[in-house]
């Protein structure tokens, strides 16, 4: 398995996570989220199936197959905006929502 060490970093910084919580969220230990973004180790199949599901993005996206993050999860109905609200909702509930509101209006 080769693993996108690049858009692993990059989705999990853009989605405000950091590999301790990344790591948490899925039950992985955070030492190894760090050996899989520096290369030093391959996820198995069951930890990439838990990053892609934490992370919003298809295994696909994160194996380099496609160029989608959204993979078979987006029907291209949501524009980015919408899937950062949806991704925050799923992650931290109305609070995270109403916390990123509150960010964009005092912008």
């Amino acid at each position: 398995m080769i693993l996108r060490i690049d858009r692993l970093r990059t989705i999990r910084e853009q989605r405000g996570l950091s590999q301790r919580e990344l790591a948490r969220l899925c039950g992985i230990g955070e030492t190894q989220i760090n050996k899989y973004e520096t290369g030093l180790s391959d996820p198995n199949v069951e930890s990439l199936k838990l990053m892609a599901k934490e992370l919003y993005v298809s295994t696909d996206y994160l194996l380099g197959i496609t160029d989608d993050p959204r993979g078979h999860f987006g029907d291209g109905q949501l524009d980015e905006d919408e899937r950062i609200i949806v991704n925050t909702y799923r992650r931290d509930g109305w609070t995270g929502v109403i916390h990123l509101g509150a960010e964009r209006l005092s912008k």
